[in-house]
């Protein structure tokens, strides 16, 4: 194998031109799905905490920043058609930057933007058996052809529990009933607004 070949393809070393081969393979998958993801409604999956923490950056352009993502990715997409192959833009200084803008652009939005569910870290409960807040939820996964279910389960090592899906629903319940208590409470009470008042 010569210097050349083990350096890279043409302007990119051989872990960005991996990068942008799986680049262009999400974008394929993920234009689609940014066309509609900008327009679906916030909160319209019961099982997702959206709470005063998530900070939102909407700014009132008209169009969803997920409709700019795909057009941008589109465009990039377009004028690396002008080469026949990857291999060739690579090896073009121009065609390079335009990989490399490529890579960015479809890393981005599929980190703001994910097709499928994540695993992530439970809030506001405990472990049953630990008491830790060490419980992380994985989403549902094909394993051979078979749809394997959401599982609940302790990050502990020393303990390993997994919360069957009633429990979780019912703790999940609990937490729901508390809050409503506690916000009628407050409105018993006749706590002040929160509304600032400009005009005073």
């Amino acid at each position: 194998m010569s210097d050349l070949a083990a350096a890279g393809v043409g302007y990119m070393p051989w872990c960005r031109f991996e990068r942008l081969r799986r680049a262009v393979d999400n974008a394929r998958k993920y234009v689609p799905w940014l066309r509609v993801a900008g327009y679906l409604k916030d909160g319209t999956d019961p099982d997702e905490y959206r709470g005063s923490q998530v900070r939102r950056a909407h700014m009132p352009l008209g169009v969803p920043a997920t409709w700019l993502a795909a057009e941008e990715i589109s465009r990039l997409m377009g004028e690396l058609n002008y080469w026949p192959q990857l291999e060739d833009a690579a090896s073009n200084l121009l065609g390079a930057d335009l990989c490399e803008m490529l890579i960015r652009e479809v890393e981005t939005a599929a980190a703001r933007w994910p097709l499928e569910d994540r695993a992530r870290d439970v809030k506001f409960f405990r472990c049953l058996v630990c008491d830790r807040m060490t419980l992380r939820y994985h989403p549902p996964t094909f394993s051979g052809g078979d749809l394997v279910d959401s599982v609940v389960r302790c990050t502990n090592r020393d303990c390993n529990a997994v919360v069957s899906e009633l429990m979780f629903a019912r703790m999940a319940l609990l937490i729901e009933a508390e809050h409503k208590a506690k916000e009628a409470n407050k409105a018993s009470k006749g706590a002040p607004e929160t509304s600032l008042d400009v005009g005073k």
